[in-house]
């Protein structure tokens, strides 16, 4: 008897691995019914619309925009000064004076030769 139960529920397990086999679809993965309605929802369609969108778009409000714009130049109320081709001072950097010092090697004038 023992070998005629171990027959009976092996065919009962081979019944049903072939019924779940032939309900799930490899197309299709399990899902339960609140997973495949957000999967419906989120669904990608191809789209054939024209080209409309204005690609030039730039990141921030308008008025960021503008405050950007306005805040790029600044009126100069007199003369530049060059700290690029001005003499470094021989200050350390992190002397408190290296900067005062190096504007005023920056605003010294000096003078040409004249062309003969």
């Amino acid at each position: 008897m023992t070998t005629m139960k171990k027959t009976l529920l092996l065919a009962v397990a081979v019944a049903g691995v072939f019924s779940f086999a032939a309900g799930a679809n490899a197309g299709e993965p399990l899902m339960s019914p609140r997973a495949k309605a957000l999967a419906d929802s989120l669904r990608k369609v191809p789209g054939t619309t024209t080209e409309m969108l204005d690609r030039s778009v730039k990141p921030g409000s308008p008025k960021a925009i503008a405050l950007a714009e306005s805040l790029r130049k600044v009126p100069s109320t007199g003369s530049t000064v060059d700290l690029v081709h001005a003499p470094r001072p021989t200050l350390s950097p992190k002397d408190p004076r290296f900067e005062t010092a190096w504007r005023e090697n920056a605003g010294k004038e000096f003078q040409i030769a004249p062309v003969k």
